[in-house]
């Protein structure tokens, strides 16, 4: 994502944490500042910056992928 772009969640706020970065992703999107070529932060670094669980994040980039609005580049 744009560099110094850091995700923020609300454990309490009742919207699910993997809801939560994907809805910033669309918005990131939508607002034209994530452009085409931008990476994503990696999930393991987005996991320890917010503290969460791995496969939170991975399933937040999953259904992203699946809707179309990022590409999983690996490696």
């Amino acid at each position: 994502m744009a560099s110094g772009f850091r995700f923020q969640v609300s454990p309490t706020s009742g919207v699910p944490i993997y809801r939560q970065i994907m809805d910033q992703v669309r918005h990131q999107a939508a607002t034209g500042r994530l452009t085409a070529g931008e990476f994503l932060p990696s999930v393991r670094e987005v996991a320890r910056d917010l503290q969460i669980n791995p496969m939170t994040v991975s399933k937040a980039y999953s259904l992203l992928e699946r809707d179309g609005v990022v590409e999983f580049v690996r490696g």
